[in-house]
C-alpha cells in the first residue's frame, strides 16, 4: 500500500490555548491524528459516545478536507509502517528542542492531540527526558498507572470525564491525580461534586473538589495536584445531552 508520508506530524503552538502557555515560558508541540476510528483504526479505545460527539477534531482547521486527509494518513502511517512513523517523529522531537532553545523556551509535547495512545511503550519519554510530556486519557488502566507513578516523570496525563466513568474518575481522584471536566457554563464552580449511580439506579454524591480553570493554558503538568480541571465546552459539545458535558 502506497501511504502519503507528511514531513511534518506535530503541530506548534498552532491554536489559542497553546500559545497561552508561552507565558509561561513552554512552547508546546501538538499530535493530532484520526480519532476513535475515523481512520478505519480504532485510537480512542474507550471514547464514550458523548466524547466522540464532541470532539475537537473538527475545530478550527479541523474544518478543512486536507487537514482531515493529513490526520488520516498520519493514523495509517502509524499503523502500517511503524518504524518509519517513529522515526520521523524522534527527528520532529529533536527539532523541537532545538527550536525551544533557540527561542529561549522549555519544550512541551501532547502527542495526543486526538487520540488516546499509549506512547510510553515507545520508549519516547525516557530517550526525551528534558521534554514535558502530558495527556489526557479516558483509559482508566492508564491513569491509574500514573497516579501510581509507573510512569517516566517528565510524563503527566489527566484523567478525562465522560458520561459513564464517574466512579473510576472519582477512584482516580482519591488517589491524588487530577481529572477533566467539561462544564457548560464559562463560569466555573469554585468545587464540584461528582453523581455516582450505580446499576439500581441508587445515587449518591462524592465529597467536593476544587475547580481549577483548565482553559488559562494547555500546560496540564502545571495544574495543582487533586483537583478537577474544569474546561468550557466549545463547538458540537455545547449541545451535548449524553452527560459528558456537565451542568452546574
Amino acid at each position: 500500500m502506497n501511504l502519503y508520508k507528511s514531513n511534518k506530524l506535530l503541530n506548534i503552538d498552532n491554536n489559542a490555548k497553546t500559545i497561552k502557555g508561552q507565558k509561561y515560558k513552554y512552547m508546546t508541540a501538538i499530535l493530532y491524528l484520526a480519532p476513535a476510528r475515523t481512520s478505519g483504526y480504532n485510537v480512542c479505545a474507550l471514547a464514550s459516545a458523548g466524547c466522540m460527539a464532541s470532539c475537537l477534531n473538527t475545530a478550527g482547521r479541523g474544518q478543512m478536507g486536507s487537514v482531515q486527509l493529513g490526520r488520516i494518513n498520519k493514523t495509517k502511517w502509524y499503523f502500517l509502517e511503524r518504524e518509519s512513523f517513529l522515526n520521523q517523529l524522534r527527528i520532529e522531537i529533536k527539532r523541537h528542542v532545538l527550536r525551544c532553545k533557540k527561542k529561549g523556551f522549555k519544550p512541551a509535547i501532547r502527542l495526543n492531540g486526538t487520540s488516546d495512545i499509549d506512547w510510553n511503550i515507545h520508549g519516547l519519554y525516557d530517550e526525551f527526558p528534558k521534554v514535558k510530556f502530558y495527556d489526557y486519557t479516558k483509559i482508566y488502566k492508564r491513569a491509574l498507572k500514573f497516579v501510581r507513578g509507573e510512569y517516566p516523570k517528565n510524563y503527566y496525563l489527566t484523567y478525562s470525564l465522560n458520561e459513564d466513568n464517574k466512579a473510576q474518575a472519582l477512584d482516580i481522584l482519591k488517589r491524588g491525580g487530577n481529572i477533566s471536566v467539561v462544564f457548560r457554563s464559562k463560569k466555573l464552580p469554585k468545587k464540584y461534586s461528582l453523581k455516582i449511580c450505580n446499576q439500581d439506579n441508587w445515587c449518591h454524591f462524592s465529597k467536593s473538589y476544587k475547580v481549577f480553570n483548565g482553559d488559562k493554558s494547555d500546560l496540564r503538568f502545571n495544574d495543582p495536584k487533586n483537583v478537577i480541571v474544569g474546561l468550557y465546552a466549545k463547538g458540537r459539545a455545547l449541545k451535548d445531552n449524553t452527560g459528558f458535558v456537565q451542568d452546574v
